[in-house]
């Protein structure tokens, strides 16, 4: 859960995540993607307050698509799209009248549909926010974006800051697998469980709104079977070519549901199918903590026919490691810091960054506020490119 307050202390005037509080102060405003811990302040006040005040927020396509279904926003809303690898430049004002450009560019953060890392450049600052994301350590060469090319070679770019995706910072999670080795096992065992009676069903039991996706794409092609969805997300998942052959509002063609709250313990679009032919899978990571990982999936020891899939869509502590010592920035800010963690997750930084690099990481400024400014916000790039947004861990 994002414990980061949305003011990036090297630049002023802008707010990433967060949209409430000192952040209305900002003249610019941006989302990784539309995860709940992410949107604070994101409502219809706040979009009636980006017209009036002629500001604008930037994020992916998708997630603007996720937007206008959400809050009924029409296409000439306050959002402004920032496609993958495209370089935009944008010019504004802050309360005191003083004038900033910055670039910023977007990355595939491999989280989920439409989530971005945005790496601005301000003057001399480099800065690299991840927002949630997930990429192999193997993969880390192919951002292209995120390097630099000198002679025929490509560089890391050098980050005065990274304000990173800490989640799972914690030796207890040193190794997640990948999410095509956990589908692997939720396929093995749904196929059976469907093989088994004509009668039997299976509910997905996804703790978001959003993210679960590239689950729902894998599982359908693996069974040839939709997967009946809630009806909220529905029409936002059918505007997404990659994922709507994959997907259902229509209860009775598939026997495969994530059409349910988390709380829920039975099928209410099914009242006919009885208990005992419903088949529970639980995709998480937290259920995992101190356990052993390596074995992917096991039954629940409480929960009769309920199957618990160690599923991540964040970076493991180990695949954090290597991020931060490929990249060897100058200075890192957790954005998942817990007070009561706080102290932990800073020492494993520092251990981090002295081993990559010698350098020692600045923590003085665990929480800040910053006075921040109002003004217009303009685009002066409108170049686009195609836009990749579901990862499977393994490739870019």
């Amino acid at each position: 859960m994002s414990t980061f307050l949305g003011l990036i202390e090297e630049l002023p005037a802008i707010s990433v995540d967060s949209f409430n509080g000192k952040n209305l102060d900002s003249s610019v405003f941006f989302l990784s993607h539309c995860h709940v811990d992410h949107m604070n302040g994101l409502n219809h006040s706040f979009f009636e307050y980006l017209t009036k005040c002629n500001k604008y927020l930037y994020c992916s396509p998708i997630s603007k698509l996720i937007l206008q279904n959400k809050f009924s926003l029409n296409d000439n809303c306050n959002i402004k799209e920032i496609n993958i690898d495209t370089q935009v430049v944008i010019e504004y004002d802050d309360q005191q009248g003083n004038n900033h450009v910055v670039i910023v560019l977007s990355v595939s953060a491999g989280h989920c549909p439409g989530s971005l890392m945005f790496l601005f450049e301000k003057q001399d600052k480099l800065i690299l926010y991840t927002g949630d994301f997930r990429i192999h350590p193997d993969d880390l060469s192919k951002l292209r974006s995120l390097h630099v090319k000198q002679g025929s070679r490509l560089l890391p770019k050098k980050f005065d800051k990274i304000y990173l995706d800490t989640t799972f910072l914690n030796p207890d999670f040193s190794y997640l697998p990948s999410r095509k080795e956990s589908i692997a096992k939720i396929y093995e065992v749904v196929k059976e469980w469907l093989d088994q009676d004509p009668r039997n069903v299976v509910m997905l039991e996804c703790s978001a709104c959003y993210g679960s996706e590239f689950l729902f794409m894998e599982l359908s092609k693996s069974l040839n079977m939709q997967i009946h969805v809630k009806d909220h997300v529905y029409d936002t998942y059918r505007s997404i070519a990659e994922l709507a052959p994959h997907i259902t509002n229509d209860f009775n063609s598939t026997p495969i549901h994530a059409c349910t709250k988390k709380s829920d313990r039975s099928l209410k679009c099914r009242y006919d199918v009885c208990k005992e032919n419903i088949l529970i899978i639980v995709p998480s990571v937290l259920k995992w903590q101190g356990k052993d990982i390596s074995k992917i999936a096991e039954w629940d020891e409480r929960r009769r026919k309920t199957f618990n899939v160690c599923y991540s869509m964040h970076s493991s502590y180990n695949e954090l490691k290597a991020f931060i010592k490929y990249f060897d920035p100058v200075e890192v800010f957790p954005c998942v810091c817990p007070k009561d963690q706080e102290e932990q997750i800073y020492d494993i930084l520092n251990n981090i960054m002295t081993k990559s690099s010698d350098q020692i990481l600045k923590t003085n400024k665990r929480r800040y506020q910053l006075k921040l400014s109002c003004s217009k916000t303009i685009n002066v790039n409108t170049s686009t490119s195609k836009s990749l947004y579901f990862s499977d861990d393994d490739s870019c």
